[in-house]
């Protein structure tokens, strides 16, 4: 299938979102503006960048799923799309924290590091095994989510079809729900440990892709109630609530509005999207740590511009992992994969 552009673009606002959360909102305790920006609504509530991720992964993953033959074949390719950057991440992570200590998080331990690079959760491991892991970045919970999705979904995808895994979906969003309401420790520790209560997102992007590729609407108004039936979460203020509806309808505007499309296919969201992944991955200790580092070194620097020169360079980081680290370790792996398993390859 020809590559949905204003997916990018979407994309590219997840991630201005999710960075201005963090560099305006979330530190106000480290950052020498303090608290000074931090009730602009783009800002304050800028972590729902997150929930657009989501929505946009939903989308996304039934179109892949459509091309995989197999579950394994599905995990591998995505395993195969998300381990590269976050290996060279992780690396470049503990390799410049030393150089940054003013990271909101300081120095980790290399333990840290092990959530990320296996994909599973530290609460997951600690439920296992019994030992308790800090994660090297915060911002990693929503891969972890991504994963579970992955498998939860994928499966039901090869055992019940395309359909049904959909509906299988809603439902452990709605098990969730009730789990929530029923107050029964045992069923919300099951949905907590499956992140139940985040997949009415991918449901309501999932159904979205249903309607993009079969323009039935009433799949549109089932995504669009999905994604309302979220917003339970998001009811600790009006003003909250109106911003997670606008980001629901910023990502089924272009959805439905052909028209619409070109505004979130310029060549600016693109571009953040094309490098959103792995700056994702990096930005929110590094962006702290340099802003503080640079007003430390450089004075009287307005609190707006403060981030421009941080944000410069982790972008460029970021495209650097994306055009040249990321198509390098892919090859590398397939080369190794091939030769341990050439049947399978």
């Amino acid at each position: 299938m020809k590559r949905i552009t204003f997916l990018d673009g979407l994309r590219g606002i997840a991630i201005l979102l999710v960075i201005c959360f963090h560099t305006f909102s979330q530190y106000t305790h480290l950052v020498p503006f303090g608290s000074q920006y931090k009730h602009f609504p783009v800002f304050r509530y800028g972590y729902l960048g997150v929930p657009l991720f989501f929505l946009i992964s939903g989308f996304v993953i039934l179109m892949s799923l459509e091309k995989n033959k197999t579950f394994s074949q599905f995990i591998y390719k995505r395993w195969l799309r998300l381990f590269p950057a976050m290996l060279v991440a992780t690396v470049l992570l503990y390799s410049t924290m030393h150089l940054l200590p003013e990271r909101p998080l300081g120095i980790q331990k290399l333990s840290g590091a092990i959530p990320g690079l296996i994909f599973i959760e530290p609460i997951w491991i600690e439920f296992i095994t019994g030992f308790k892991i800090d994660l090297v970045e915060n911002s990693f919970w929503s891969l972890f989510v991504e994963f579970k999705f992955y498998f939860i979904f994928g499966t039901f995808y090869f055992l019940f079809g395309k359909k049904n895994a959909v509906i299988g979906l809603f439902l452990l969003f709605v098990y969730s729900y009730a789990a929530s309401i029923s107050g029964i420790k045992i069923l919300t520790s099951f949905s907590n440990l499956l992140s139940c209560h985040y997949f009415g997102w991918f449901t309501g992007g999932a159904l979205a892709y249903l309607y993009f590729t079969s323009d039935k609407i009433r799949y549109l108004l089932f995504a669009i109630l999905v994604s309302l039936l979220q917003l339970y979460k998001y009811q600790r203020s009006s003003e909250e609530l109106v911003c997670a509806i606008i980001v629901i309808a910023v990502f089924f505007i272009p959805v439905y509005f052909e028209k619409a499309r070109f505004v979130f296919s310029n060549s600016v969201l693109i571009f953040f999207g094309f490098v959103s992944y792995p700056l994702y991955l990096i930005h929110e200790n590094a962006m702290i740590g340099l802003m503080l580092k640079l007003n430390n070194n450089v004075s009287n620097i307005p609190g707006l511009l403060l981030p421009v020169i941080p944000l410069f360079i982790l972008l460029i980081v970021s495209y650097i992992i994306v055009k040249i680290f990321e198509p390098f370790l892919i090859k590398k792996i397939q080369a190794i994969k091939k030769r341990l398993l050439p049947a399978v390859a």
